[in-house]
């Protein structure tokens, strides 16, 4: 056992609002569970062990002025795991997720949006290893970011697949805000830097479910 996760932490089911002071620890899943980390502005170090026949969807937001993550995620027989993942990087986003499969049907998407601002960087390094001798397998990794910055954006997919039963798929992209959609909004009647606001939040809370929404408006709230 590794013992930088001597902090072991057994999740056996319902929704479950990580601690801001968990920084390094072995989460073990062991019924199907929801994990919320909103804007917890600590680097965090995770291990998470999704055992056989569980589910696990894990939502994850920060803003941040400097932050670095990894998550490593070990996935076995007849289980789930869905990241639903996003920043906003006002200095430094760093996030390394490796995403181990090590039995057969099982399901994994990791999908992730930020925003990089102007003087913002981000890092990515999105790992996704499908053992072999396993059969029935899914994985899909997908990053977009929309930058505003000169500065450096690092998206990194990398897919190891050791067996030819398994679907798996990734991609990223980095781009610009769309101009159409501003000028639709202030046409509208809504000033620029409102429209450009709503496009923003709208792109990031896209992929989470309707209570994390809520919680990132309140969070945004003043931007």
């Amino acid at each position: 056992m590794n013992d930088k996760y001597m902090n072991n932490i057994i999740l056996s089911g319902g929704i479950v609002e990580l601690d801001k002071y968990i920084d390094s620890a072995r989460l073990i899943i062991k019924e199907d569970t929801i994990i919320n980390a909103i804007n917890l502005h600590n680097n965090m170090d995770l291990c998470i062990v999704v055992e056989s026949g569980c589910n696990l969807e894990f939502n994850m937001f920060d803003y941040a002025v400097s932050l670095e993550t990894s998550l490593d995620v070990e996935l076995h027989d007849n289980s789930t795991f869905t990241l639903n993942g996003a920043f906003i990087s006002e200095v430094k986003y760093e996030l390394n997720i490796d995403t181990k499969l090590y039995g057969d049907n099982i399901y994994a998407t990791v999908d992730l949006r930020g925003i990089n601002e102007e003087d913002g960087t981000v890092k990515i390094n999105m790992n996704g290893t499908v053992a072999g001798e396993t059969h029935r397998n899914v994985l899909n990794e997908y990053a977009k970011v929309l930058n505003k910055s000169k500065l450096s954006n690092v998206l990194i997919p990398n897919l190891i697949v050791n067996t030819n039963d398994v679907e798996a798929n990734h991609g990223v992209s980095v781009g610009r805000i769309d101009e159409n959609e501003i000028f639709y909004l202030t046409s509208k009647g809504i000033d620029r830097h409102n429209a450009v606001k709503l496009v923003e939040e709208g792109f990031i809370e896209s992929i989470m479910p309707e209570d994390v929404k809520e919680k990132i408006k309140n969070i945004l709230m003043g931007r």
